[in-house]
């Protein structure tokens, strides 16, 4: 990647291309076998190059973003959001396309858009405030006497 900046834009791609394999995974229901299976394969391929984007955005942000002397906290928490998705998911699943079929598709497909379109975003907020607190000497010794 090479940049936090990168890393977000691979975010934005990630939540793109997460919406597009739940919105082609919910058109394979009532279509005919062969169309059913070309269009889940083509889903599955999309949905796999967005874990890639995602899996290398979020490796580039966490890193990048931590500060130096915090970095095994920052990731600590960085990782919980995994584990709450881990634990969440399933259920969110369950309940949204299983119960809903095609609709619960969208809902599912829609955070991952909405949050991959406000990734980059946070990333410039990130390092702003990251650069904000490197030219201030005085916030940066307080922030290692902690």
């Amino acid at each position: 990647m090479g940049s936090p900046t990168a890393g977000g834009n691979a975010y934005r791609r990630a939540g793109v291309a997460f919406l597009v394999s739940c919105s082609l995974i919910s058109l394979s229901g009532g279509i005919p076998a062969r169309a059913a299976s070309t269009v889940l394969l083509t889903a599955v391929v999309i949905h796999t190059v967005g874990e890639l984007w995602h899996s290398a955005a979020a490796f580039e942000v966490s890193f990048a973003l931590a500060p130096r002397h915090a970095t095994g906290q920052y990731l600590g928490v960085f990782g919980l959001g995994t584990g709450l998705a881990d634990a969440l998911g399933p259920a969110l699943l369950i309940s949204l396309c299983i119960t809903w079929g095609r609709p619960g598709w969208y809902v599912v497909g829609a955070p991952f858009a909405l949050t991959g379109l406000a990734a980059p975003l946070a990333v410039r907020w990130a390092l702003r405030h990251q650069r904000a607190g490197q030219t201030r000497p005085d916030v940066m010794e307080k922030a290692q006497a902690a």
